[in-house]
């Protein structure tokens, strides 16, 4: 190979790296209008006065209430009141009334909410109610507004094939929209696909370790890490992921400690902190399958949601 062909050769590799980075990192305009406006229908307020004199202008005053919480500790703990204002809490209803809660998700419109595909396959039933605004269950003393929304319906993605859990990604929408408030409000979709991102925040109801098999009743939050493709070796493990570990639609996330999601927290989100609005967060991954939870440097996998964004703004056109 002559020494032009070679450098023709680096040269267009180079390219297509770029592009490829260009296309990851790139920010979707809608989304981050949409993010935008989601910030400031909760935590801006606007006020007017003007001078006491005749003809005088009126001059508008906007108070940003969009503030941080305290940072996450390593290790995490019980959520804050009005700190995930986003999670959601899914389940099934019977003709009884009687509820099973199963699932997690996450508003990312006041009619939608995401969640894992293979919540829709629990054998609780299907997924036909949602919570909202909740702290902490089985008590009104908490510092929350719960509320229940029917389930309208839900897509779950065309290429998720159960029992396998690829492209395990569903939309739910609700029957009636959400009012938003300290307690309701959207996340935020990705700006990006969540590679270069070192740590996220997990939050979910589901249980706090493998034994005593025992559901948790507040919202908990933990910080794990970014494990890169360390799920290749992981996924080998799984009968679900005949195909193993899949780097572009999956993200592998975990810790080196005794913290990590656990059963009733599938379909939950992992989120990252806007980097603007302090009050604000990113859905980057769905809980989806692990190989067992509360086990040092055994990660999960996640759905990696960026990854989803054209198919999920089809479904958010759907009211």
């Amino acid at each position: 190979m002559s020494s032009a062909i070679f450098a023709k050769i680096v040269q267009l590799g180079a390219a297509l790296l770029v592009l490829f980075v260009a296309r990851a990192s790139a920010q979707d305009p809608d989304i981050a209008r949409t993010c935008t406006a989601y910030k400031k229908s909760v935590w801006e307020e606007t006020s007017e006065f003007s001078f006491l004199i005749e003809n005088a202008p009126i001059i508008y005053k906007t108070l940003d209430k969009c503030t941080s919480y305290a940072p996450l500790i390593i290790g995490g703990g019980p959520a804050l009141p009005k700190e995930f204002p986003h999670a959601v809490r899914l389940g099934h209803k019977d003709d009884k009334g009687e509820l099973e809660w199963f699932c997690g998700g996450t508003l990312i419109s006041d009619r939608h909410v995401l969640t894992a595909a293979h919540c829709h396959y629990s054998p609780q039933g299907s997924v036909n109610i949602a919570r909202l605004g909740d702290l902490e269950f089985d008590t009104s003393n908490d510092d929350a507004d719960p509320e229940d929304f029917d389930v309208k319906d839900f897509t779950a993605h065309p290429g998720f094939s159960y029992p396998a859990i690829y492209n395990d990604i569903s939309v739910v929408r609700l029957i009636r929209p959400v009012t938003f408030n300290d307690y309701k409000h959207p996340a935020c979709l990705p700006f990006d696909d969540g590679r270069s991102v070192p740590s996220f925040i997990a939050i979910g109801w589901g249980q706090l370790e493998i034994v005593p098999r025992t559901e948790n009743k507040k919202l908990q939050k933990v910080k794990l890490y970014n494990y890169g493709t360390r799920c290749r070796i992981t996924a080998d493990r799984n009968d679900e992921l005949p195909e193993g570990y899949n780097a572009t639609t999956q993200l592998c996330i975990g810790s080196n400690e005794h913290k990590d999601t656990c059963n009733g927290d599938s379909g939950g989100p992992v989120l990252i902190y806007h980097k603007d609005y302090p009050c604000m967060y990113h859905v980057m991954g769905i809980t989806s399958i692990g190989v067992a939870c509360d086990t040092p440097d055994l990660p999960a996998m996640y759905t990696r949601v960026h990854f989803y964004l054209d198919w999920i703004k089809q479904q958010l056109a759907k009211n």
